[in-house]
């Protein structure tokens, strides 16, 4: 089965930001690269398959129905949740960021 995926406004000037601060002020092109890289292939994943990453930790969230995926080898998390054929990307955000109180 295939999976909607719909990546909301707010998701996609999360990244935009995160992906200025690699490039702009941290000059570093490669990282930028990267997260976007792993980005596009978690959100092909979730069209694939969504209940491969776990529940969000935090009870709040996992009650609403958020699920996180981690982006491998950066410390950035993916916040989404499924309803039924579809999967909202709700945020990208850095894992010391204390995103649960911005989803």
């Amino acid at each position: 089965m295939v999976y909607n995926l719909i990546v909301t406004e707010k998701a996609e000037e999360l990244l935009d930001q995160l992906i200025y601060h690699l490039v702009f002020r941290l000059k570093n092109d490669q990282a930028a690269s990267h997260l976007f890289d792993s980005i596009e292939m978690i959100y092909d994943r979730l069209e694939e398959n969504p209940y491969q990453f776990p529940e969000s930790r935090d009870t709040n969230l996992k009650r609403l129905g958020y699920r996180e995926a981690v982006v491998t080898g950066m410390n950035y998390v993916i916040v989404y949740r499924v309803e039924k054929h579809s999967v909202y990307v709700v945020g990208v955000f850095h894992q010391l960021e204390d995103y649960r109180k911005k989803v």
